[in-house]
Order: structure tokens, then C-alpha cells, then sequence
């Protein structure tokens, strides 16, 4: 196995304790997913694609589908997008998870954005009560890396 490949089997298992790394057929529709749900304001900045592309890479989506996202302007249709690949639909909770988390990148979880997320959630069956959680979730997060970081770095990171 090669140490990138370590890394991703180490991230997917520490992150969603998964015993293998998913194929890579279903990268393409669940990141452009992500994309679209962070455009869902109609404003897709600079921090949300940046996560989006950043995540792509950690968890090893191919080369292609990176590039891919760099320029994507993040605009078809939700409904299509995530019917294309059962794998995206297999992991429908994580995925709205994960498309809060980019929608909040740039520090705001708009109404466009929530209104998107929640769209997404409905076609994947999950109901507005569990996306609540998850926005919850994602809030007492990000709080919480806040505490962890100034914790760590009291007069701040050195890089």
C-alpha cells in the first residue's frame, strides 16, 4: 500500500471508522454535491471551494475530479447530481454533514445554503429533523475547535 493510500485508509477510518476506503466511482457526484450546496446562496466563495477541494484531496477523490472542483461553478441541478451514483445516496447523512461544513467554511451558513442542504436531504430521504441535528453538530464543532486551538495556541498558530 502506498503511504498515500495509508493516509486516506487512516483518515476513513479514524474520521467515519470505515474498514476500507470507499471506490472511487462515487467521489464525482457526492463532492459536486457538496459544491452545489455551498453555491446554494448563489455565491460560492473562495473558503467554501477551498474546503471542498481540500476534503477531495485528504480523502483521496482522483486527481481529475479535484481539478474538476477547482473550477466547477457548482451550478446544476441537485436533484441530478445526486442521483447519479448509489455511493453518494449510501452515505446520505454524511453527506449533508459534510455539505454543512463546506457551506460554513467562510464563516456563514446562509438561508440559500440551508435552503439547498435541506433540498439535497429531502431527495436523500433524510428528514428536516435529523439536518437540524446535523447543523447542530456542526455548530458545537466549530466552537469547539475554536476552544481546542486557543487552547493549543494561546498567543496564536505559528504558521
Amino acid at each position: 500500500m502506498s503511504i498515500r493510500k495509508e493516509g486516506v485508509h487512516w483518515l476513513f477510518s479514524e474520521k467515519f471508522n470505515f474498514k476500507d476506503v470507499p471506490v472511487a466511482m462515487g467521489y464525482k457526484s457526492y463532492l459536486t454535491s457538496i459544491l452545489i450546496c455551498a453555491n446554494g446562496d448563489n455565491q460560492l466563495t473562495q473558503a467554501e471551494r477551498d474546503w471542498v477541494v481540500g476534503y477531495a484531496s485528504a480523502f483521496g477523490a482522483p486527481d481529475e475530479v479535484v481539478e474538476k472542483l477547482k473550477t466547477d461553478p457548482g451550478d446544476e441541478d441537485i436533484d441530478s447530481v445526486i442521483s447519479q451514483e448509489a455511493a453518494a445516496n449510501d452515505s446520505r447523512r454524511c453527506l449533508v454533514y459534510d455539505a454543512i461544513k463546506a457551506c460554513s467554511a467562510d464563516g456563514e451558513y446562509s438561508s440559500g445554503e440551508r435552503e439547498t442542504v435541506t433540498k439535497m436531504a429531502a431527495k436523500l430521504g433524510v428528514d428536516a429533523e435529523i439536518v437540524k441535528q446535523l447543523e447542530e453538530i456542526c455548530a458545537e464543532e466549530a466552537k469547539l475547535r475554536e476552544k481546542r486551538l486557543a487552547l493549543i495556541y494561546p498567543t496564536g498558530t505559528p504558521l
